[in-house]
């Protein structure tokens, strides 16, 4: 399928925020139209009703889509709680390699055993490699933690704990 204007379709829809802090977004689908003049039409039309009217026109969007093909999310998606379990997942392997006995939360409190989990969590959905984990594991640990007494093993031993709750198969 080529990019031509026959394959395309126009969506127009009204959007606009609202709130003390503008923390509320109101969107209003408007319609579907065969080509953008059609949309600009339909959009003058809508800018004249009530409500409408009381907004500039740079609150009417027109979006072009490419019919019959796939444009967004094509990797699936994760909402934030998955997001939030996995980060705990990962900090009680680590307290556990550790020997901590905190909830995860509470480990958190510490800023550098923090940012150290950040740092091994940007990774840790793509590298299945036990070795190249472990190599970033102990990078990080040496960046925030300063701590140089454990052996590649020592990483080598996490890493392979980490792998095994197949972060890496979970999300791409």
């Amino acid at each position: 399928m080529n990019d031509n204007s026959d394959d395309k379709m126009y969506l127009l829809y009204h959007m606009y925020e609202y709130g003390e802090e503008n923390e509320h977004e109101a969107n209003k689908f408007l319609g579907i139209y065969s080509s953008e003049q059609e949309a600009s039409k339909a959009m003058e039309r809508y800018y004249k009703l009530a409500g409408f009217k009381e907004y500039p026109k740079e609150f009417f969007i027109i979006d072009d889509y490419v019919v019959n093909k796939d444009k967004y999310w094509k990797e699936g998606f994760v909402n934030t709680a998955d997001l939030d379990r996995d980060f705990e997942i990962l900090t009680d392997c680590f307290n556990e390699w550790l020997g901590i006995n905190k909830s995860p939360r509470e480990s958190w409190e510490d800023d550098k055993y923090y940012n150290a989990l950040c740092s091994v969590y940007k990774v840790v959905y793509k590298i299945k490699d036990i070795r190249e984990l472990a190599e970033h594991i102990r990078q990080s640990w040496t960046i925030w933690i300063n701590d140089k007494t454990k052996s590649l093993d020592d990483y080598m031993e996490l890493a392979s704990v980490i792998i095994s709750k197949g972060f890496c198969d979970l999300y791409v």
